[in-house]
């Protein structure tokens, strides 16, 4: 029995000694804040307040769908206020998340892990499903965006 208890103490010793702890840079901590932000705000369903983190300039880019009109490319601030206005017309009030549930950091750039789910006004279909995003951050501003996502599933729900 003593033996098998030193096997485990040394078994979790040695697991113990290789994990470290993640230091983030102050730049990574902004990346970090401003990416919980668009999230944030992305809730509250506020076009003014997401926009308010976006860059007046910025490249932004969500695979582009005929049954999405808030998808394509847009290059200014303004432009993504109007795709999030359009964006929350289109679902039931009440139906969606958007959970972001890992933050890969490198510098002012972002990889985001997480799921959607929301409910089809016009069709009455819920759908649910993984994205990641990739953000690019300056002046704790979102300057460069992509959205991947199962686009497929998104469009059975609108027919």
């Amino acid at each position: 029995m003593k033996t098998i208890q030193l096997i485990i103490i040394i078994l979790f010793l040695g697991f113990s000694a290789q994990i470290k702890a993640q230091n983030y840079s102050d730049e990574e901590i902004k990346t970090k804040q401003t990416a919980e932000k668009f999230f944030e705000y992305v809730g509250s369903k506020d076009p003014e307040k997401i926009s308010s983190i976006i860059s007046e300039k910025v490249d932004w880019y969500i695979f582009e769908s005929k049954y999405m009109p808030w998808t394509g490319h847009r290059t200014k601030r303004a432009e993504v206020a109007e795709l999030f206005k359009t964006l929350f017309t289109y679902f039931v009030e009440g139906s969606d998340k958007f959970e972001a549930q890992s933050f890969l950091l490198r510098g002012n750039e972002v990889a985001v892990f997480g799921f959607v789910e929301r409910t089809v006004k016009k069709t009455g279909k819920h759908f649910k499903m993984p994205f990641a995003m990739h953000m690019t951050i300056k002046d704790q501003l979102i300057s460069q965006f992509a959205m991947y996502e199962e686009t497929l599933i998104i469009e059975k729900a609108f027919q």
